[in-house]
């Protein structure tokens, strides 16, 4: 049977590539979108740890993804945690986002404080901020949008201009005065703090300390040690994102089902009489059925390496044109994607199946 199933791969050869490539394409619009999903939140993830705090405290019912944030919380309020024991350092932080040509997060930070929480900033040129409307970008954002030192940068409304290019990985990639940021969005306010403790191990500590501060003042305000978002953030924190990727990978199971169908039933039409024969020689309808399914089995595993290869060509090419997307593809993606193409290659195969088994041997040979 394999070798019939092989001849039959091998005699249409355009008809084989085709649905491999229709196949590969459905496939890859998932495998891109996850992707592409997985590894934007793990490298948000990873900037957000590498502020270098401990612990973040936010108002309640605040977004994990921090631009996201509203600034409704007093500033000051980071100078009066350095009271609570085990606080080495507490840095306040504004945030907004910021639409001009691409959505960025931007931060509005107090360079002292934030320096004191995770270490200096790495500084590729320039340097630290020269005025209220001077801006520091990393050198991810450089690549993205092609500004450099000295050049300009328009933020709510307001110019700003580069004074330093850092490395990237401190939690956004624009950063602007906190006190400037403040008087455009929400004068006093930030929308998160930042807190080193005096060592990681005391974090737990910590955590309930702040939660006692000011006899509980704190108790209803969000405090989130900085190893826990891993967990926290996911596909399923992002509204409408984990629905938007289900949608998709239906998308993707719909089309391997169409080809595999629209090519097998194409198949069984064109070939009645070679079916007949088999018949009269004696192959039964299992053996047709089953010949069926394993080609489609077969048309379905060139697809699912076509996607891979496609995927692998896809995300060179992004990243290379958008440096600051990036992608990252669980094992368990790929299994999903592969799972949801046998399957729906199986079912797309049925019908045609059916069809070769039911016919007769005599009708078949009669067959024009």
């Amino acid at each position: 049977m394999l070798k019939l199933i092989a001849g039959q791969i091998a005699h249409h050869p355009v008809r084989t590539v085709l649905c491999a490539l229709m196949i590969g394409v459905g496939l890859l619009t998932g495998l891109v979108m996850k992707g592409l999903a997985n590894g934007m939140l793990t490298e948000k993830i990873r900037r957000t740890e590498g502020i270098g705090a401990d612990l973040m405290l936010q108002p309640p019912q605040s977004s994990y993804l921090l631009e996201m944030g509203e600034n409704v919380m007093p500033a000051g309020l980071a100078q009066k945690l350095l009271e609570v024991p085990g606080v080495a350092a507490a840095t306040p932080v504004a945030t907004n986002a910021s639409f001009t040509n691409r959505f960025e997060a931007v931060f509005g930070i107090d360079l002292d404080t934030f320096s004191r929480v995770g270490g200096p900033f790495q500084f590729v040129r320039g340097g630290p901020f020269s005025g209220p409307y001077t801006v520091i970008i990393d050198d991810i954002y450089v690549q993205t949008h092609h500004v450099n030192l000295g050049g300009g940068i328009d933020i709510l409304n307001h110019h700003f201009t580069v004074c330093g290019v850092v490395r990237h990985g401190r939690g956004a990639r624009v950063f602007i005065p906190l006190s400037t940021l403040q008087d455009l969005v929400a004068p006093g306010k930030c929308s998160v703090i930042f807190i080193r403790c005096t060592s990681p191990n005391l974090t737990p500590v910590v955590e309930k300390r702040l939660k006692e501060f000011q006899g509980g003042a704190l108790s209803g305000y969000q405090i989130t040690p900085m190893r826990e978002l891993t967990s926290l953030i996911s596909t399923s924190s992002i509204a409408g994102l984990r629905q938007f990727l289900d949608v998709v990978v239906v998308l993707a199971a719909v089309i391997s089902f169409l080809v595999i169908f629209l090519g097998l039933y194409v198949q069984v039409l064109s070939q009645t009489r070679e079916i007949g024969i088999l018949r009269a020689l004696g192959a039964t309808r299992p053996y047709l059925m089953n010949m069926f399914l394993g080609e489609s089995l077969l048309l379905c595993a060139f697809g699912a390496f076509a996607s891979l290869l496609f995927y692998e060509i896809t995300k060179a090419v992004v990243v290379a044109v958008y440096p600051g997307l990036s992608f990252l593809l669980p094992w368990s993606s790929i299994a999903i994607m592969l799972g949801v193409a046998i399957v729906s290659s199986v079912l797309g195969a049925a019908y045609p199946a059916y069809i070769a088994a039911r016919a007769e041997a005599i009708i078949a040979l009669t067959y024009e």
